[in-house]
């Protein structure tokens, strides 16, 4: 038996089979639409059969898109995750219906894989169209977190805020001191974001009474674990689909035909 975990984000509709806990399948659908998402999806799922489904999702018109899609070639209706399922930390949250899926997701991995076998708290970075760190204790209290702008976000921003800056791409300048317009703001996009991660991961980690684990996820990780290695403890890119995992384990009426 199969069960399905998807990650519905701004950039793209992330998908993993698990069988037995074991991650065995993932895929990759980029900017999914009505028209053609459910043809990717059929040659995603080709050889796999899930019987439960659930979903984290940042993206709520798409949402039941592709609930509807999942439904139309399973059977199965992926169950959107929240903060009103059976979580295996306590919420601190002061808002927690506002709480970001992908954030909670990654919040249940980071310390249910990392941080309480190790009697650690932990952080979970995730490092995609947003910067975001989750803390959750020693106790296995979830805190709260942090969300900034990734690099995608500042680029736009910086070209519609303003006259005469162009939109440049996203690639690693040569230098920090931009010898060029375009250099310039690569240099100011790229390695802020890479500083701003680093100060923030110092600054959270200040708050907890012990040394917390980094545990890193999302797009631009591979970034981040080149310049933040002495800072980053595990890397793991899919982070939000075995939280999403979890998060079924755990709620075992959840996502199911």
């Amino acid at each position: 038996m199969s069960w399905l975990a998807l990650d519905l984000g701004n950039s793209a509709l992330k998908g993993g089979l698990f069988e037995a806990g074991r991650l065995m399948h993932t895929f990759r659908v980029a900017e999914p639409d009505a028209a053609g998402l459910k043809e990717q999806l059929a040659a995603a799922l080709r050889n796999y059969r899930p019987t439960r489904a659930a979903m984290a999702s940042v993206v709520p018109a798409r949402t039941p898109v592709v609930q509807e899609a999942v439904q139309q070639l399973t059977g199965v209706r992926p169950a959107l995750i929240g903060p009103d399922w059976r979580l295996p930390f306590t919420l601190a949250y002061e808002t927690p219906h506002t709480l970001g899926t992908d954030r909670l997701a990654a919040a249940v991995a980071a310390w249910e894989l990392y941080g309480r076998p190790r009697r650690r708290p932990v952080l979970a970075l995730l490092a995609g169209t947003a910067l975001t760190i989750e803390v959750i204790d020693e106790h296995g209290c979830y805190q709260g977190g942090v969300i900034a702008p990734g690099p995608s976000l500042m680029q736009q921003a910086l070209a519609r805020g303003t006259a005469q800056l162009p939109e440049v791409p996203l690639e690693w300048p040569p230098s920090p001191v931009g010898r060029s317009t375009r250099t310039a703001i690569q240099a100011g996009l790229l390695y802020g974001f890479v500083e701003s991660a680093r100060g923030l991961l110092r600054r959270v980690a200040e708050t907890l009474a012990t040394a917390p684990l980094v545990i890193l996820s999302g797009g631009w990780a591979s970034l981040l674990q080149t310049h933040l290695s002495e800072q980053v403890d595990v890397h793991d890119p899919h982070l939000v689909l075995r939280g999403v995992y979890l998060l079924l384990e755990h709620n075992p009426d959840r996502g199911l035909p």
